[in-house]
């Protein structure tokens, strides 16, 4: 089991009975010869090279000896064939066991672990008529051997396993091979069942010790799909005297109280995760989990708060994030609709893809992945120009139907959509877009100038790959703040005449939506003129579209509150339209309003909203409002 071992305790050892006279199991201490350079096997004490009955030997143990000294490990050569082909059949599915050399070797706790299986298969060949005497004569020593050699380790586990404990010592005896063990993920807040591979003993330099596990799990590594190996190793440090089980990091599933319910939470998960076949826009809110390296370039996953539309894409997540440690990688292959349930119950408790609201990659806790209600009134309640309004509402479909097959003479040229729409803060811009991406059920992907920085390489190069990532994803990429981008082109501005040549290069060849907003457009430079689809002007908002955005929010408010009561006129609303303010701050009031009610536990009505304008700065003067 791998470099260090689990060995019997020296009170084992010396509780052993003597062996018989005529035993079958040959024990030896293997020490190094510095001298000769050579291993040597001494005799121990308590062997007794006797056959029996003219029988060879069944096992020989071997207590490897270090250069100082000290047992480090025992190893078991298995000199009965028949007791290996007993053992490889009971072990197959174990990774860390292999009985294919000659003669076949392992740890000295697989017998601690095969005892009942042993036992099984020996119960069996005595009832095969005519019997096997020579296998059954080697069974019997073998599960003879396992039983003395933990005689003490199985009395003293009988009063801490009944009071649901165990010592740091005894700890592998509760964590055979292949075992399903439970851990609470802290980075992504969510419960996880893994397949134990191993469980070493370790000792770091400064001589303390911890029990270091190694586990399998089904992932999908963004290739493919199957089963992998949990990329971080977890580790149980030593501790003294008995713990409850349950308190340790992770521990068999079948000692946590709620097991059952865990399963079965497990194997929704599951099935939900392998039903993740493609790209997909979810919901997601709560902890994620990413991976940051320090100033060593040592990798450290940590939590961020993710919340919105998020992508799930696990190969773009392995492109653009290539040396991630968390991410697992598959090394065998399984089909997502024949998974046994052990194997839905080991999926991954979380799927790699992009927040677009942090505009950030991470893992997602399935949990809170959720499928996306897209607002299908969002288009219908802009508060805008209508001829602009239908041009829109028809490119965009028009577009997503891809039905289309006229094209530019150029093949790849002009099968993008792009639009320009500028105005004051507060006009509805974003709003539009937003609209946009909800009628189209498209993510929106938004990304401002300073995202991309002012360096033409490196601009050059987010560029590209964010127009790669929103193409892929069938998202409406809104580019806010984009002047530097559109201004007209002058001799002297070397490195603005740079970013404006990139930007025109990759528009060019984008085949998505494309948005861009801007609050002023004097200064257009005129090769965006044959590059723009659609060119909206926005106004400063005069009263009665303000009566429009306050009463489609206020209309929200009631469809939201869930059946509160809202206490708005319309005349409340006319009031509310003379106040000189744009779309972004109707919200924010809006929103401030209703948190008031809430607070106070009262109906929504004017005295809310006459509350929030008296408390916040909005540039302007304003005057109490009737209640």
């Amino acid at each position: 089991m791998g470099d260090i071992a689990i060995g019997a305790s020296s009170k084992d050892d010396a509780a052993k009975a003597e062996p018989t006279k005529r035993s079958r199991i040959l024990r030896y201490d293997q020490v190094y010869d510095i001298q000769k350079s050579q291993v040597r096997l001494i005799k121990s004490i308590k062997a007794d090279i006797k056959k029996q009955s003219g029988r060879k030997a069944v096992l020989i143990v071997r207590r490897i000896i270090d250069e100082k000294g000290f047992h480090t490990k025992t190893e078991v050569d298995i000199k009965s064939s028949r007791v290996a082909q007993v053992m490889q059949e009971i072990n197959s599915d174990v990774e860390d066991v292999s009985l294919k050399t000659k003669p076949p070797v392992v740890p000295l706790e697989i017998f601690y672990h095969n005892k009942l299986a042993l036992q099984d298969t020996l119960d069996e060949a005595r009832r095969v008529k005519p019997p096997d005497d020579d296998l059954v004569a080697d069974l019997t020593e073998t599960i003879k051997f396992a039983v003395e050699e933990y005689a003490t380790t199985a009395a003293n586990l009988v009063p801490l396993l009944d009071a649901g404990e165990i010592t740091w010592e005894l700890l592998w005896t509760i964590f055979p091979p292949n075992v399903l063990v439970y851990r609470y993920h802290r980075l992504v807040e969510q419960d996880q069942i893994l397949k134990l591979r191993a469980i070493r003993q370790i000792k770091r330099p400064n001589k303390s010790r911890y029990w270091e596990l190694s586990c399998r799990i089904v992932a999908d590594d963004g290739v493919k799909f199957g089963q992998a190996y949990e990329p971080f190793l977890m580790e149980i440090e030593e501790f003294a005297g008995a713990r409850k089980i349950t308190d340790l990091r992770i521990f068999p599933l079948s000692y946590h109280t709620e097991a059952a319910e865990i399963r079965e939470a497990a194997l929704i998960r599951g099935r939900r995760f392998a039903g993740l076949r493609e790209t997909r826009v979810m919901e997601t809110s709560g902890p994620a989990m990413f991976e940051k390296r320090d100033s060593r370039w040592e990798p450290h996953a940590y939590k961020f708060n993710s919340h919105g539309r998020t992508i799930i894409d696990p190969a773009g997540f392995r492109s653009f994030n290539p040396n991630i440690e968390f991410m697992p990688d598959v090394h065998k292959g399984l089909s997502r609709d024949n998974l046994t349930e052990e194997e839905l119950l080991i999926c991954t408790p979380f799927a790699f893809g992009f927040c677009f609201s942090n505009k950030k990659w991470g893992a997602f806790a399935m949990s809170r992945l959720l499928d996306v209600k897209w607002n299908d009134q969002a288009f219908q309640d802009l508060v805008m120009d209508k001829p602009a309004k239908m041009l829109v509402h028809s490119m965009v479909k028009q577009h997503s139907s891809e039905d289309d097959a006229f094209d530019d003479i150029i093949s790849g040229k002009g099968k993008g959509i792009i639009a320009l729409f500028s105005g004051p803060p507060g006009s509805g811009k974003t709003l539009t877009a937003e609209a946009v991406a909800e009628i189209t059920k498209r993510p929106l992907y938004s990304v401002s100038a300073g995202d991309l920085g002012i360096d033409p390489q490196i601009v050059d190069q987010k560029l590209s790959e964010i127009l790669e990532q929103s193409h892929k994803w069938n998202a409406v990429l809104l580019l806010d703040e984009a002047d530097v981008f559109l201004q007209q082109r002058h001799p002297q501005d070397v490195k603005r005449n740079a970013l404006v040549s990139i930007f025109l290069r990759r528009l060019e060849y984008y085949q998505g939506i494309l948005i861009l907003t801007t609050n002023r457009i004097t200064q257009c430079d005129t090769a965006f003129e044959s590059r723009v689809h659609i060119s909206i002007q926005y106004p400063d908002l005069d009263e009665p579209t303000r009566r429009q955005i306050w009463a489609t929010f206020l209309r929200r408010l009631k469809e939201t509150q869930q059946n509160a009561a809202v206490d708005i006129s319309d005349d409340d609303v006319s009031r509310l339209a003379k106040i000189e303010v744009n779309g972004r701050q109707i919200k924010n009031i809006c929103s401030g309003a209703r948190i008031m009610a809430k607070e106070m536990d009262e109906a929504l009505s004017m005295s809310h909203f006459n509350l929030v304008l008296s408390v916040i700065n909005l540039g302007f003067r304003v005057e109490p409002l009737a209640t």
